[in-house]
């Protein structure tokens, strides 16, 4: 009875070594590149990363968030669709000058690009990149708004940028982040 017991200890063991020896002799491949991230809140899939690959396709653009891990396509459009994919461009903003307004799930989808837009703080940098130009443009109004309220959204005469996303449990209600540009010696 004691040899049966030692025997099958030892094929147990065996076996747990054989795992730990294939699964090490592959680590590295199973790596993942933080820009090939898909589902993670945060980390996003991006098609395109150069500006040049966008010219003939109907992405907008490029936002890149660093603090966040943000960088995802620019869609136009805000309906569930296009949310489901991109960030959307909300139709009645500004394409490229003024006051441009994008929106993105924060949740509960498979690419919630705005999940930790939450973290962001005045002074943040938010780079939004187009066929036209690459623009930096700085946090500085950071708000809850009812969801019929958008006079954020009214264009200006600087340039701005409205990221809009839904507040968990407060189905009336939007997170609002605004930034307006600065130039490359103010970063």
């Amino acid at each position: 009875m004691k040899r049966k017991l030692i025997v099958i200890i030892a094929i147990i063991l065996l076996i747990l070594l054989g795992t730990c020896i294939y699964y090490f002799s592959n680590y590295d491949s199973k790596l993942v590149d933080i820009n090939d991230i898909k589902t993670d809140p945060g980390y996003v899939h991006v098609t395109y990363n150069n500006v040049d690959d966008i010219v003939n396709e109907d992405i907008l653009g490029i936002l890149t968030i660093e603090k966040i891990g943000l960088k995802a396509n620019v869609k136009e459009g805000s309906d569930n669709k296009t949310l489901k994919n991109y960030i959307g461009h909300i139709e009645e903003t500004s394409l490229y000058d003024g006051n441009i307004g994008l929106a993105a799930h924060n949740r509960g989808n498979k690419y919630s690009y705005f999940a930790r837009i939450n973290e962001l703080q005045k002074g943040d940098i938010i780079t939004y990149q187009t066929k036209f130009y690459t623009r930096n443009y700085k946090v500085d109004n950071i708000q809850t708004i009812f969801e019929t309220e958008w006079k954020l959204l009214e264009n200006t005469e600087d340039n701005k940028i409205t990221l809009i996303t839904c507040i968990a449990n407060k189905k009336n209600q939007r997170l609002c982040v605004q930034a307006t540009e600065i130039l490359e010696q103010d970063l």
